[in-house]
């Protein structure tokens, strides 16, 4: 009984340690997840956000507290005197002036307002929807509760979905 209850029990430990399960083992259920996700492929009706990549983009910002700054910053940038992370990296008051101003990679609502608006607003052209800010085109100076921004957009993905639902359709 006693050795039983011992192996029970470091089995149970082995069992909650996060690296001790063998790899094999979630071998097999993810299979099942490929099956399913053909299926959603096969069937087009049948879960089809799920073929998407969500909504996401990479931006980069630098953030001041005076709009004059930003509006010089944005000139002398424009001018080709200061190249945009150079310039995040002296002025931006955001802890991402250490990486140039580059946020990484976020999805809609995770930003401010009027910052989210920016990167994933979309303008109705009257056939469709679009990006209502070009990827790689310096934006701002753009006001929120934090100060001024010159925002820059390096990649976006903007899910079918999400355009579906802006035009109602969903």
């Amino acid at each position: 009984g006693k050795m039983a209850m011992h192996l029970l029990l470091s089995a149970s430990i082995a069992w909650m340690a996060p690296m001790a399960a063998p790899i094999s083992r979630a071998g097999s259920p993810t299979m099942g997840l490929f099956d399913q996700l053909k299926k959603a492929f096969d069937n087009a009706e049948y879960g089809k956000p799920a073929m998407y990549e969500q909504t996401n983009a990479r931006a980069s910002h630098i953030l001041v507290k005076a709009e004059e700054d930003a509006l010089k910053i944005r000139s002398d940038i424009e001018a080709g005197k200061l190249d945009f992370s150079e310039a995040a990296m002296r002025f931006s008051t955001c802890n991402s002036a250490s990486q140039g101003g580059r946020l990484g990679k976020f999805t809609p609502g995770q930003m401010v307002q009027e910052f989210d608006d920016v990167i994933f607003g979309v303008v109705d052209n009257g056939v469709t929807y679009e990006p209502k800010t070009e990827l790689n085109t310096l934006v701002g100076p753009i006001k929120t509760k934090f100060g001024y921004h010159l925002i820059t957009i390096s990649s976006r993905v903007m899910a079918d979905f999400d355009f579906r639902a802006r035009e109602g359709k969903l």
